[in-house]
């Protein structure tokens, strides 16, 4: 009987034994299933989350961008500058050939007066009128040069002044002026080249 009872205090011993290592074993086995499908929740979450975020960032960062002038490629370029630079070489050519224009003509004038006074068929009477009009042609020069050397002081640069003999054209390198500007430039003109107003025609650059 005795032997009879170790047997089954044996068995059972070892019965509650494999049952607890079942036990233990299955816990751990559900813990580690639960803390696997956690990670990879989370990773898939942390996966999901990186990729909108990238997106988000780069949408953000190209509006960003998109205004601000240290990076955007309109503003952010030497284009502007450039352009600005177009514009004001555009003036200066655009003046350069008014200039030259006058130069030309005033210069034809003056060879056709050197051969009425060369000429030796002219008479005196029309040699001495060639003769005054090339010294009236060189009193216009000076007037001009001056007129517009102070109209440049005062701030309006690129200007042409041509003198004729019944008016004076003033073109003026800017595509707009107030009327306090326009009415400087004819009291400058005015009191540099003696003649009225009336007789002044200020021209500004064409718009593009």
């Amino acid at each position: 009987m005795l032997k009879k009872n170790q047997i089954v205090l044996t068995v059972l011993a070892v019965m509650i034994a494999v049952a607890g290592y079942l036990t233990y074993t299955g816990a751990n086995k559900d813990l580690l299933n639960a803390g696997t499908d956690n990670v990879i929740d989370e990773n898939t979450g942390l996966m999901d989350i990186s990729d909108e975020d990238i997106l988000a960032e780069n949408k953000a960062l190209q509006d960003a961008n998109a205004g601000d002038p240290a990076t955007d490629e309109t503003n952010g370029q030497p284009g502007e500058a450039v352009l600005t630079g177009s514009n004001n070489t555009s003036v200066i050519d655009f003046m350069a050939e008014i200039q030259l224009n006058r130069e030309q003509v005033r210069t034809k004038n003056k060879e056709t007066l050197l051969e009425i006074i060369n000429n030796t068929n002219i008479s005196d009477e029309q040699k001495q009128t060639a003769i005054d009009n090339m010294v009236k042609m060189t009193e216009y020069a000076e007037k001009e040069n001056a007129t517009e050397t102070l109209l440049s002081t005062k701030g309006f640069e690129n200007t042409v002044v041509s003198i004729n003999d019944n008016s004076v054209d003033v073109v003026i390198g800017m595509t707009e002026i107030t009327d306090a500007q326009r009415a400087q430039i004819e009291d400058i003109v005015k009191r540099k080249t003696e003649v009225p107003a009336e007789y002044i025609v200020i021209s500004l650059m064409p718009k593009e």
